[in-house]
């Protein structure tokens, strides 16, 4: 029998403090949330810069997701771990640059993110590599993702850029 099944799952445990042990992922949702912010003109730019934050026995886990409302849904990815409160606080001063970021509530975090990685599958566009990785900081919503904000009025596309912008996107590794 492979050894993945014969070992048992053990669950995971807290601190006294109320976080993981040093063992359970950075990523994972069960860490206590720090922040939930997302840029204020994401509605008018038609471009969602989000950043979840979690507290970690190591320092602070950000993970930020570029969601493109109008076009390819769930663009870009990064995360950054270990990292300490003066990091944060540059790496979020960095991200709002000209903006202002403003607290976004966790379930419109999900519809963007899992509704543009959804447009973005339905539509022939591969999301990163680092985007999938990054998603097990974001629990997924209950049942299929909501995609009714993506895309124009007519409900397809709209991709700004040349034929070279488009062709990046579509094979993407």
């Amino acid at each position: 029998m492979p050894v993945s099944r014969t070992r048992k799952h053990k669950k995971r445990k807290k601190e006294p403090d109320g976080h993981l042990s040093a063992s359970a992922s950075a990523l994972s949702p069960e860490h206590p949330l720090e922040c939930c912010v997302i840029n204020s003109d994401w509605r008018d730019a038609h471009m969602a810069n989000i950043i979840i934050v979690r507290k970690t026995t190591s320092g602070f886990t950000a993970v930020g997701f570029l969601v493109d409302t109008w076009g390819m849904g769930l663009k870009d990815a990064f995360m950054h771990k270990g990292l300490s409160r003066i990091a944060l606080d540059r790496l979020l001063a960095h991200a709002a640059g000209a903006d202002e970021l403003v607290d976004c509530p966790l379930p419109l975090a999900q519809e963007l993110v899992y509704g543009g990685l959804a447009w973005a599958r339905q539509h022939g566009f591969r999301p990163p590599a680092e985007a999938i990785r990054c998603l097990k900081i974001l629990s997924a919503p209950p049942g299929e993702p909501d995609i009714s904000r993506f895309g124009t009025k007519d409900g397809s596309p709209l991709i700004i850029g040349g034929l070279e912008t488009i062709k990046r996107f579509l094979t993407r590794r």
